[in-house]
């Protein structure tokens, strides 16, 4: 699929111009790379330039504003209203209804991934939207996951024995991850309801039973992925909800400054996440194929690469994390804030939260935009019983805006400007929790140049892998 707009060079001389405006833009999109081979011609270089400068450019421009008149501007919420608790229950019981449906369609319904609601809701609805949910409107997953409104209920009858030891840290959420991750990025069989269903049902009966053992909110806290990643993406989001019950807003990231360090686990959690979106973008691309001595144009598909995905998930992550915590702790040092090291360790790792939702949100947004058709087409018929409940089983699924240079310079714009606010608001976000634990804006300058070489490296990086060919 070849794209050549001979339009796009004349417009790149207003690229910096754009990109600016951009930045003022709330935009919120999402993406997958879709089957088939994708190459795109577009100018990538002038784009990965100016949106690598804008991010430069936020950072020095941090460094010479009013430092207490900006951590007072970064910091401050308004409280909207105030949040009713009632029908949480309801919604979680609701979600477990809705898990049990999809297990259903999974072991009775189509075998097309494409017209079986249990991989299309798993992955499109309930981890890509969520995610992208979460960071605008808050921890909506506390409300709607599919477990604690029925341990509520069985709490009545009998209460927790056990505790959650300590010292295991999020050591339970980073290893379910973990898989969750491999088999959403690795497994041949992502897609397969049938596998779908066991993988499910062994998830969603291990955390009940752990909810259980050791009490709902220890177990949520730190041992259930979901819950973990989701207030963690949530501590980003403009909307929080405040001590007082009431729904605050603020600037992205307002609601993360006061929140505690994360431990050790806690950090390797978040890298984790960011090490999962990049290695997906990469692991497509051709540049990575031909590096596993595959032709590109004739991949063997997942089975044959299984091993060395693995190994390259692992490595994404342990690079992400040297340099993550290279980037920290030599920022300390140069601050002279050697003793801050360990608590800015785990306080500066939520301005990664940003970039890696920024990412997700941009790499996936080809995918968001078909397989939302196949939802709304699939509705009316769950099952393949040849029903049309709602009169959208005939809806005919269409790529054509992938196919026309105007639709297609309009989604790369899209994403560029995703993952530069994403590494805009993250520079902005560490740059405020430094002031807040440094108290003075000269040190937290310069513990947070390395920290902001990392980001604009990413910035670049982001862009090339959105841009590079790939399968």
């Amino acid at each position: 699929m070849l794209y050549r707009v001979s339009l796009f060079k004349r417009r790149a001389a207003f690229l910096p111009v754009l990109l600016t405006l951009l930045l003022f833009i709330p935009v919120v999109a999402h993406a997958h790379g879709a089957s088939g081979g994708l190459i795109l011609l577009l100018p990538r270089n002038f784009y990965t330039v100016g949106a690598t400068l804008a991010v430069a450019a936020s950072f020095v421009l941090l460094a010479v504003v009013p430092q207490k008149p900006f951590h007072r501007l970064a910091t401050t919420t308004l409280s909207l209203f105030r949040l009713s608790e009632r029908g949480g229950r309801f919604l979680s019981i609701a979600s477990t209804v809705l898990v049990f449906v999809l297990l259903a369609a999974g072991l009775y319904g189509s075998y097309d991934p494409l017209r079986n609601p249990l991989p299309l809701v798993l992955w499109t609805v309930g981890w890509i939207s969520m995610t992208l949910a979460c960071a605008v409107f808050g921890n909506l997953w506390a409300v709607l996951n599919p477990w604690t409104g029925l341990v509520d209920l069985a709490h009545r009858y009998f209460r927790p024995r056990m505790t959650l030891p300590v010292s295991f840290g999020y050591l339970l959420a980073v290893l379910q991850f973990l898989i969750f991750i491999w088999v959403d990025l690795i497994s041949p069989y992502s897609m397969d309801s049938s596998r779908l269903f066991f993988n499910l049902s062994a998830f969603w009966y291990f955390n009940l039973v752990g909810m259980l053992l050791f009490g709902k909110e220890d177990w949520c806290e730190r041992a259930e992925p979901l819950h973990v990643y989701f207030r963690l993406v949530s501590a980003i989001a403009p909307l929080g909800k405040g001590k007082a019950g009431d729904v605050r807003l603020g600037f992205p990231g307002a609601h993360a400054v006061s929140l505690p360090s994360l431990s050790q686990s806690g950090v390797a959690f978040v890298l984790l996440s960011l090490a999962a979106g990049t290695f997906d973008g990469w692991s497509t691309t051709f540049r990575w194929i031909g590096m596993l001595g595959f032709n590109p144009l004739n991949f063997p598909g997942r089975y044959g690469v299984m091993w060395q995905n693995s190994l390259g998930l692992l490595a994404s992550w342990a690079l992400i994390w040297g340099l993550y915590h290279v980037c920290v702790r030599v920022g300390a040092r140069l601050a002279g804030a050697k003793d801050a090291e360990g608590d800015l360790t785990g306080r500066l790792v939520y301005s990664i939260l940003p970039i890696s939702v920024a990412y997700h949100g941009s790499h996936f947004l080809t995918r968001l935009l078909v397989d939302y058709q196949y939802l709304y087409q699939m509705i009316s018929d769950p099952f393949s019983l040849g029903w049309d409940l709602f009169g959208t089983a005939q809806y005919h699924v269409t790529t054509s805006f992938f196919s026309r240079p105007d639709t297609v310079f309009v989604l790369w714009n899209i994403q560029t400007a995703i993952i530069t606010i994403g590494h805009v608001v993250g520079i902005c976000m560490a740059h405020t929790i430094a002031l807040d634990r440094l108290g003075s804006g000269r040190k937290a300058v310069l513990s947070q140049i390395l920290l902001a070489l990392f980001m604009v490296g990413y910035t670049a990086m982001g862009l090339w892998l959105l841009g590079a060919p790939r399968i």
